[in-house]
């Protein structure tokens, strides 16, 4: 391998997130989270995984919000925003919180910055 190859998988290594391969933290009940940036998100059937920067933080972080099955059209509406948050880094703050975990609908809302 070439020193230079070497050098570009060096780099690529260390500027990988250092939540890559971490499992999601579980949120607090009743606390609302607002990231300033959204490096990725996935949702699955009962979950949505946002990994992203919070505000006054500067290292990526993952959590996995529970959304119960008869809110899945409230979590959906915050995949779309966490879409858009996700395209344009730094222009909006993302914030989600759901009150009681899977009693009341989560909140989602999409702030220019």
């Amino acid at each position: 391998m070439s020193s230079l190859r070497a050098l570009a998988l060096l780099a690529a290594l260390s500027l990988a997130p250092s939540t890559a391969g971490a499992e999601p933290e579980v949120p607090v009940s009743g606390e609302t989270y607002v990231f300033t940036s959204v490096d990725a998100y996935s949702v699955g059937p009962t979950t949505f995984d946002v990994t992203g920067t919070l505000v006054g933080e500067s290292t990526p972080r993952t959590f996995r919000f529970w959304s119960g099955g008869d809110y899945a059209v409230e979590a959906s509406r915050c995949d779309r925003l966490a879409l858009l948050a996700m395209t344009r880094p730094g222009r909006y703050l993302f914030s989600w919180s759901h009150e009681i975990a899977y009693i009341t609908p989560p909140t989602c809302t999409l702030t220019r910055q």
